[in-house]
């Protein structure tokens, strides 16, 4: 299927998320930290990022930032988050073609959102007029 960067820095996190992925046929490639992320993808350019907005070195924000800079990925990325400003969060991300997924998530939704980011990359729509409802599946309101 897909290869997927999961940065974030709990470990059992990662183990998790990574073992959902795998488990519907993704290759999985993780990293503890944002600076560990971007070279990881500068080198093998994976398909999608799931990260991590509080990690150290470098956090998920200047993290997607970079990569949006330098072009590296097209596809919308997955931002996991459990800070209360989650709705300023997704507004930052969201000119960066991503999407906010906050924490503690439900392996399955996540999983729906993976799918849908992915979907979405084929889409002639551009990365930042992908609305956050798209990629979690919710209903639009209004």
């Amino acid at each position: 299927m897909a290869t997927i960067l999961v940065a974030e820095d709990d470990s059992h996190i990662s183990r998790v998320i990574s073992l959902w992925l795998k488990r519907h046929g993704h290759e999985v490639i993780t990293a503890e930290d944002g600076a560990k992320a971007l070279e990881i993808i500068r080198s093998r350019r994976p398909d999608l990022l799931v990260t991590d907005v509080n990690m150290p070195t470098m956090d998920g924000l200047d993290l997607l930032q970079q990569v949006r800079a330098e072009g590296l990925l097209k596809r919308p990325a997955i931002v996991l988050t459990s800070r209360c400003d989650q709705a300023e969060i997704a507004v930052r991300v969201a000119s960066l073609g991503a999407v906010v997924h906050p924490k503690p998530f439900s392996p399955l939704h996540l999983m729906e959102a993976v799918q849908a980011s992915l979907k979405a990359a084929a889409q002639p729509e551009p990365l930042a007029t992908v609305a956050a409802e798209d990629l979690l599946g919710s209903p639009r309101h209004g």
